[in-house]
Protein backbone atom coordinates (compact mmCIF):
# COMPACT_ATOMS: atom_id res chain seq x y z
CA UNK A 1 0.00 0.00 0.00
CA UNK A 2 1.48 3.33 -1.01
CA UNK A 3 1.76 6.37 1.27
CA UNK A 4 -1.31 8.08 -0.23
CA UNK A 5 -3.57 5.10 0.46
CA UNK A 6 -2.23 4.77 4.01
CA UNK A 7 -2.89 8.46 4.66
CA UNK A 8 -6.41 8.13 3.23
CA UNK A 9 -7.12 5.11 5.43
CA UNK A 10 -5.95 6.97 8.54
CA UNK A 11 -8.08 10.00 7.64
CA UNK A 12 -11.20 7.83 7.15
CA UNK A 13 -10.61 6.14 10.49
CA UNK A 14 -10.28 9.49 12.26
CA UNK A 15 -13.45 10.84 10.65
CA UNK A 16 -15.44 7.71 11.51
CA UNK A 17 -14.21 7.92 15.09
CA UNK A 18 -15.28 11.56 15.33
CA UNK A 19 -18.72 10.79 13.91
CA UNK A 20 -19.19 7.97 16.41
CA UNK A 21 -18.20 10.21 19.31
CA UNK A 22 -20.78 11.00 21.98
CA UNK A 23 -22.47 14.40 21.74
CA UNK A 24 -22.35 16.65 24.83
CA UNK A 25 -25.25 16.15 27.21
CA UNK A 26 -27.90 18.87 27.07
CA UNK A 27 -28.44 20.47 30.46
CA UNK A 28 -31.40 22.54 31.63
CA UNK A 29 -31.58 25.47 34.05
CA UNK A 30 -34.30 27.46 35.80
CA UNK A 31 -34.79 30.45 38.08
CA UNK A 32 -34.71 29.72 41.80
CA UNK A 33 -38.07 30.16 43.59
CA UNK A 34 -38.74 33.38 45.45
CA UNK A 35 -38.47 33.37 49.25
CA UNK A 36 -41.93 33.16 50.90
CA UNK A 37 -43.02 35.88 53.30
CA UNK A 38 -44.96 35.67 56.54
CA UNK A 39 -47.09 38.72 55.71
CA UNK A 40 -50.88 38.43 55.86
CA UNK A 41 -52.72 37.77 52.63
CA UNK A 42 -54.09 40.72 50.65
CA UNK A 43 -57.75 41.12 49.75
CA UNK A 44 -57.70 40.99 45.95
CA UNK A 45 -57.14 38.37 43.26
CA UNK A 46 -54.67 39.09 40.46
CA UNK A 47 -54.85 37.48 37.02
CA UNK A 48 -51.41 36.90 35.52
CA UNK A 49 -51.34 36.45 31.76
CA UNK A 50 -48.69 34.54 29.84
CA UNK A 51 -45.76 36.83 29.01
CA UNK A 52 -44.67 37.39 25.43
CA UNK A 53 -40.96 37.31 24.50
CA UNK A 54 -39.07 39.36 21.93
CA UNK A 55 -38.07 37.13 18.99
CA UNK A 56 -34.31 37.10 19.64
CA UNK A 57 -34.89 35.59 23.09
CA UNK A 58 -37.93 33.42 22.34
CA UNK A 59 -35.85 30.24 22.51
CA UNK A 60 -35.00 27.81 25.29
CA UNK A 61 -31.32 28.04 24.35
CA UNK A 62 -29.44 30.37 26.71
CA UNK A 63 -28.32 33.60 25.04
CA UNK A 64 -24.91 35.15 25.60
CA UNK A 65 -23.14 38.08 24.03
CA UNK A 66 -19.54 39.31 23.89
CA UNK A 67 -20.35 42.53 22.01
CA UNK A 68 -23.39 44.83 21.90
CA UNK A 69 -23.95 43.86 18.26
CA UNK A 70 -24.19 40.05 18.24
CA UNK A 71 -26.18 37.38 20.05
CA UNK A 72 -24.95 33.81 20.43
CA UNK A 73 -26.64 30.72 21.84
CA UNK A 74 -25.35 27.92 24.02
CA UNK A 75 -26.36 24.80 22.09
CA UNK A 76 -26.28 22.37 25.02
CA UNK A 77 -27.29 24.69 27.87
CA UNK A 78 -30.99 25.54 27.84
CA UNK A 79 -33.72 27.01 30.00
CA UNK A 80 -36.21 24.53 31.43
CA UNK A 81 -38.99 26.41 29.60
CA UNK A 82 -39.32 29.24 27.10
CA UNK A 83 -38.30 32.56 28.74
CA UNK A 84 -41.82 34.02 28.75
CA UNK A 85 -43.16 30.93 30.51
CA UNK A 86 -40.23 30.73 32.93
CA UNK A 87 -40.41 34.41 33.95
CA UNK A 88 -44.21 34.27 34.20
CA UNK A 89 -43.98 31.25 36.49
CA UNK A 90 -41.43 33.07 38.64
CA UNK A 91 -43.68 36.13 38.97
CA UNK A 92 -46.69 33.97 39.83
CA UNK A 93 -44.80 32.24 42.61
CA UNK A 94 -43.16 35.48 43.83
CA UNK A 95 -46.43 37.41 43.94
CA UNK A 96 -48.19 34.54 45.71
CA UNK A 97 -45.34 34.35 48.22
CA UNK A 98 -45.38 38.12 48.81
CA UNK A 99 -48.53 37.95 50.92
CA UNK A 100 -49.95 40.98 49.11
CA UNK A 101 -52.68 39.14 47.16
CA UNK A 102 -55.48 36.82 48.15
CA UNK A 103 -54.51 34.70 45.17
CA UNK A 104 -52.69 34.87 41.84
CA UNK A 105 -54.39 32.96 39.02
CA UNK A 106 -53.51 32.33 35.38
CA UNK A 107 -57.03 32.32 33.93
CA UNK A 108 -59.68 35.06 33.83
CA UNK A 109 -61.60 35.34 37.08
CA UNK A 110 -64.84 37.23 37.67
CA UNK A 111 -63.65 38.53 41.04
CA UNK A 112 -60.27 39.72 39.75
CA UNK A 113 -60.24 43.51 39.19
CA UNK A 114 -57.06 43.59 37.12
CA UNK A 115 -54.85 41.49 34.87
CA UNK A 116 -51.06 41.68 34.68
CA UNK A 117 -49.31 40.96 31.40
CA UNK A 118 -46.13 41.97 29.65
CA UNK A 119 -43.14 40.70 27.76
CA UNK A 120 -39.55 39.64 28.20
CA UNK A 121 -37.36 42.06 26.26
CA UNK A 122 -34.01 40.44 27.12
CA UNK A 123 -32.64 37.56 29.18
CA UNK A 124 -28.95 36.98 28.61
CA UNK A 125 -25.38 36.56 29.76
CA UNK A 126 -23.13 39.51 28.94
CA UNK A 127 -19.39 38.81 28.83
CA UNK A 128 -17.65 42.17 29.13
CA UNK A 129 -14.17 40.66 29.52
CA UNK A 130 -12.43 37.35 30.26
CA UNK A 131 -12.99 37.93 33.98
CA UNK A 132 -16.21 39.95 34.08
CA UNK A 133 -19.65 38.52 33.31
CA UNK A 134 -23.17 39.50 34.30
CA UNK A 135 -26.71 38.33 33.84
CA UNK A 136 -29.21 40.82 32.47
CA UNK A 137 -32.99 40.64 32.29
CA UNK A 138 -35.37 43.26 30.93
CA UNK A 139 -39.12 42.86 31.28
CA UNK A 140 -42.07 45.16 30.69
CA UNK A 141 -45.16 44.70 32.86
CA UNK A 142 -48.60 46.18 32.20
CA UNK A 143 -51.62 46.12 34.50
CA UNK A 144 -55.06 46.55 32.92
CA UNK A 145 -58.63 46.75 34.17
CA UNK A 146 -60.35 43.42 33.52
CA UNK A 147 -63.66 45.07 32.62
CA UNK A 148 -62.61 48.03 30.49
CA UNK A 149 -59.14 47.03 29.32
CA UNK A 150 -57.81 50.43 30.38
CA UNK A 151 -54.13 50.50 31.28
CA UNK A 152 -53.73 51.13 35.00
CA UNK A 153 -49.93 50.93 35.17
CA UNK A 154 -46.96 49.98 33.04
CA UNK A 155 -43.24 49.89 33.79
CA UNK A 156 -40.06 48.51 32.28
CA UNK A 157 -37.54 46.82 34.57
CA UNK A 158 -33.89 46.43 33.56
CA UNK A 159 -31.77 44.53 36.10
CA UNK A 160 -28.22 43.14 35.96
CA UNK A 161 -26.31 40.95 38.40
CA UNK A 162 -22.64 39.87 38.31
CA UNK A 163 -21.84 36.20 37.83
CA UNK A 164 -19.62 34.59 40.44
CA UNK A 165 -18.51 32.10 37.77
CA UNK A 166 -18.99 32.02 34.00
CA UNK A 167 -21.26 29.00 33.97
CA UNK A 168 -24.91 28.54 33.00
CA UNK A 169 -25.69 27.71 36.62
CA UNK A 170 -23.95 30.93 37.67
CA UNK A 171 -26.13 32.79 35.16
CA UNK A 172 -29.32 31.19 36.49
CA UNK A 173 -28.34 32.21 40.03
CA UNK A 174 -27.57 35.80 38.98
CA UNK A 175 -30.83 36.14 37.04
CA UNK A 176 -32.77 34.72 40.00
CA UNK A 177 -31.32 37.50 42.15
CA UNK A 178 -32.22 40.09 39.50
CA UNK A 179 -35.77 38.74 39.20
CA UNK A 180 -36.19 38.87 42.98
CA UNK A 181 -35.44 42.60 42.86
CA UNK A 182 -37.95 43.11 40.05
CA UNK A 183 -40.66 41.19 41.90
CA UNK A 184 -40.02 43.05 45.15
CA UNK A 185 -40.42 46.38 43.35
CA UNK A 186 -43.44 45.40 41.25
CA UNK A 187 -45.52 43.48 43.80
CA UNK A 188 -46.32 46.41 46.18
CA UNK A 189 -47.28 48.72 43.29
CA UNK A 190 -49.46 46.11 41.61
CA UNK A 191 -51.05 45.10 44.92
CA UNK A 192 -51.97 48.69 45.82
CA UNK A 193 -53.58 49.28 42.44
CA UNK A 194 -55.43 45.96 42.45
CA UNK A 195 -56.76 46.51 45.97
CA UNK A 196 -57.85 50.07 45.12
CA UNK A 197 -59.67 48.81 42.04
CA UNK A 198 -61.31 46.05 44.04
CA UNK A 199 -62.61 48.54 46.63
CA UNK A 200 -63.95 50.80 43.87
CA UNK A 201 -65.92 47.89 42.46
CA UNK A 202 -67.31 46.96 45.85
CA UNK A 203 -68.34 50.60 46.39
CA UNK A 204 -70.01 50.72 42.97
CA UNK A 205 -71.94 47.51 43.70
CA UNK A 206 -73.09 47.67 47.33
Amino acid sequence: MNASLILLAILVEVLLGACAGKLPETRFYQLAPATPTTEAKGDATLVLEALATDPAYDDDRIVYRTTPYRLDYYQYHRWSAAPGTMVGNYLEQAFESSGKFRSVVREASADAPAVLGGRVLAIEEIDTSKTSWRGRIVIELTLTDTKTGAVMWTEQFDESEPLAAQTPEGLAKALSTAMARIASRAAPVVADLVNQQSKLRVGANP
